[in-house]
């Protein structure tokens, strides 16, 4: 999936009187951005914002709950959802330290993967802004640029161990773990791949590998999760040679 300028701001200034033929695509627009696979809460921010209807100092005085609508962070009158996200030079500062050019070159194509970490961004940005209206600090724009990083590589990592779970399967009788191997691959060298990931919700990891023949072609795939928080880099390594030796 492609998205012009920055997905997100361009939905935001998109005429709601569309054509008949622009709204097809506009709502073919709408299927993939609702298909993306990051958390629904973040999604549901990213449509709250195309619609303006965020919470922000614009929207509460139209609410009659704020008598005044300048941001809270630099002063500027008039608070709006593309202020908060894109315009004030907390979020600007962000913006620039995670060297997203579409600020700048609007016209420019911006990929699936891209624009998923457009909307994390946007989202930790309005969530770190909202810090100040509960009476707290708001952390250094380069801590939450690490944040972002960091939370962008669990949603893809998650991801990824989804992908490696779906593959054929068959029971390992002398283990608990899912094991699926191909004994027609026999190739001097394969190639293992392991990946990892951190359940919060479930105080748990999960763990999984991939061994590939020479071109390409899946021998063996594993998945399993764990209790506890185990160091997650030596877990994968020794999960994957675990696989390779069965």
């Amino acid at each position: 999936m492609k998205m012009r300028g920055s997905g997100y701001n361009t939905a935001m200034t998109l005429d709601k009187s569309l054509p008949s033929s622009a709204s097809d695509v506009f709502s073919t627009w709408w299927k993939q951005f609702w298909g993306l696979k990051i958390p629904r809460k973040i999604l549901h921010f990213a449509w709250r914002g195309f619609h303006e209807i965020l919470p922000t100092r614009i929207g509460l005085e139209k609410r009659k709950i704020v008598s005044n609508n300048s941001c809270e962070l630099c002063g500027f009158g008039g608070e709006s959802n593309a202020h908060a996200i894109f315009g004030c030079p907390f979020a600007q500062e962000i913006w620039k330290l995670l060297e997203f050019t579409f600020l700048h070159e609007v016209r420019e194509v911006v990929e699936k993967d891209l624009f998923e970490k457009i909307i994390i961004s946007a989202w930790a940005i309005w969530t770190e802004r909202n810090k100040i209206t509960h009476g707290q600090h708001l952390g250094q724009p380069q801590q939450i640029v690490n944040w972002i990083d960091s939370y962008y590589g669990t949603v893809v990592s998650a991801r990824e161990g989804a992908k490696v779970s779906s593959l054929p399967i068959q029971r390992n009788r002398n283990s608990s773990e899912v094991l699926h191997r191909d004994p027609q691959e026999e190739q001097r060298h394969t190639i293992l791949m392991v990946d990892a990931a951190v359940l919060n919700n479930t105080s748990s990891v999960g763990l999984g590998a991939i061994i590939l023949s020479e071109d390409r072609r899946v021998r063996a795939a594993v998945c399993k999760p764990l209790k506890g928080f185990p160091n997650v880099i030596q877990g994968a390594a020794s999960f994957g040679v675990h696989l390779y030796q069965a």
